[in-house]
Parts: structure tokens; C-alpha cells; sequence
């Protein structure tokens, strides 16, 4: 659905999170973020403003994200282009590679994560694309906190 252009890492892996595909390109110059835009027939995600108005003249789709905190940032994208987050995390992706997440047991995760982790988890996922492991660990409560309150956020702008 977008390319976030080299500003917006953060945005970028929380779009993910939200299960947003997101190409996060990150060692190309502006002309060709926005020619991978069009290829690719994506939005484009940006806080240059000149960036923007470069690519809206190539008739790029763009959108300009505002200068907000990142919750904020993230419930005017939602709103903005009508973003289903109400099943969050059924359809989270990597927020690495953008590639699809499957749940694995234990015994597929077992020597690959530090065995702290291992003993006190016990859901894991898979990336599919890049082989990265997650688990709920302590960042999980930051993780939904802010969801809530993008939650709380769009309710406050309905």
C-alpha cells in the first residue's frame, strides 16, 4: 500500500505492526523513491515537503505526513486511507522485512533465542521472509498501550 521515504523508519515498522505493508527502501535518493513509487503503484509516504511536491507532479500518490507524535501520525494514516486495525496483531508483519508472520512452537524456536526467552515464552512467531523470531516480551505492553491510544485518538476525531 506505501513507500515510506527514509524519514519515517519508525512509522514504517508500526505501519507493519498494524499489518500495513510498507516498503521501507532505505539507500535511495528521492528520484527513485518516487519512481518505485509509481512502479510499484504505491503511495508515498513523506515529511519533505519539496519531496512531495516533486512527486505529485510526476503524478506520484503521495501523502505528507504531518510533523505529530508517532500515535498521531499513525491514526490520521489510518482514518486518512480507511485502515482496518480493529483484528491487531492477527495480521502483523514484520516490522523488519514486511514479510508475513506464522506462530511456531517452542521446539522451533529452541537454540535460536536466548534461552531467558525461551523459558519464559511460550507463543513465537516465524517471519517467513527473513527467518526474524518474535515473542511477547516486555515491549508487547508498549506495543498495545499505544495501539489503545491511537484507538482512543480516532475515536476522539469520529
Amino acid at each position: 500500500m506505501f513507500v515510506a521515504d527514509v524519514m519515517l523508519k519508525k512509522l514504517a515498522r508500526w505501519l507493519r505492526i498494524l499489518g500495513v505493508e510498507v516498503l521501507y527502501p532505505t539507500s535511495i535518493d528521492d528520484d527513485e523513491i518516487t519512481k518505485l513509487a509509481k512502479e510499484k503503484n504505491k503511495i508515498l509516504l513523506t515529511m519533505d515537503e519539496e519531496l512531495c511536491q516533486r512527486a505529485r507532479k510526476q503524478d506520484v500518490r503521495v501523502f505528507l505526513v504531518p510533523k505529530k507524535k508517532i500515535e498521531e501520525q499513525l491514526a490520521i494514516i489510518i482514518k486518512r486511507f480507511h485502515i482496518k486495525i480493529a483484528d491487531f496483531p492477527s495480521k502483523t508483519l514484520c516490522p523488519v522485512c514486511n514479510g508475513e508472520l506464522k506462530q511456531v512452537g517452542r521446539k522451533e524456536v529452541k537454540g535460536k533465542v536466548l534461552d531467558s526467552i525461551f523459558e519464559k515464552h511460550d507463543k513465537f512467531w516465524l517471519c517467513k521472509k527473513c527467518g526474524k523470531i518474535f515473542w511477547e516480551g516486555s515491549h508487547w505492553i508498549r506495543i498495545n498501550q499505544s495501539v489503545e491510544k491511537i484507538k482512543e485518538i480516532l475515536k476522539s476525531k469520529s
